[in-house]
């Protein structure tokens, strides 16, 4: 009878023991358990130009946008000098591309009588026509606002027009998440295709 209470003891530590183990190891499983990624588009819709009116056709080449934009997560300024990268919202497409099909939506949708086509689109005219935009800052801040910043310049295979006109936009954030930060953005862009037309077009 002296032994067998020390024997019992020793069991019911030992089950106690693994229950425990197991406990933990089923929370730390369920805590390793990713969080859903969200993607996002920045041109999400393309509308069709319905004039065909066309006396111009205008390349548009968006450079390599900056290297802190060129990988898919996005982007939040801190401060001055810190940016934080999201880990679970990213782009669904490469941003300069996403940049790219909404400036010239915007552009073809606002005007009459230019075609503005990306550098696919073959021309057989000798004195192609460009219209160059080089971004610089293009993300939301914890400012509450979205900044788009950059210059832009025309040139041809003459080499003329190749004067750089400055822009530099800004909308404040009346909501709080990603997707109401990139639906400002893409404001952004509709706002600087305005401000290219009318100076320059």
């Amino acid at each position: 009878m002296k032994t067998r209470f020390p024997n019992l003891i020793r069991h019911l530590s030992i089950i106690a023991l693994s229950t425990l183990i197991m406990s933990l190891s089923s929370c730390s499983s369920n805590s390793d358990i990713p969080l859903e990624t969200n993607y996002y588009l920045l041109n999400s819709e393309y509308i069709a130009k319905k004039s065909l009116n066309i006396n111009k056709t205008v390349v548009v080449e968006v450079r390599e946008l900056p290297a802190y934009l060129h990988q898919p997560h996005l982007v939040m300024q801190l401060n001055t000098h810190q940016l934080h990268y999201a880990r679970f919202d990213m782009w669904a497409e490469p941003l300069q591309s996403g940049f790219t099909k909404a400036l010239i939506n915007e552009l073809n949708l606002n005007n009459k009588h230019i075609q503005f086509v990306t550098d696919e689109f073959q021309l057989k005219d000798d004195n192609v026509k460009k219209l160059v935009v080089r971004v610089d800052y293009f993300h939301p801040s914890t400012a509450s606002k979205v900044i788009l910043s950059g210059v832009f310049w025309r040139e041809n295979n003459q080499q003329q027009y190749r004067v750089q006109q400055p822009f530099f936009f800004e909308l404040l954030l009346n909501e709080d998440g990603y997707t109401h930060a990139i639906a400002q953005m893409r404001q952004l862009v509709s706002v600087m295709s305005a401000s290219i037309l009318e100076t320059n077009y």
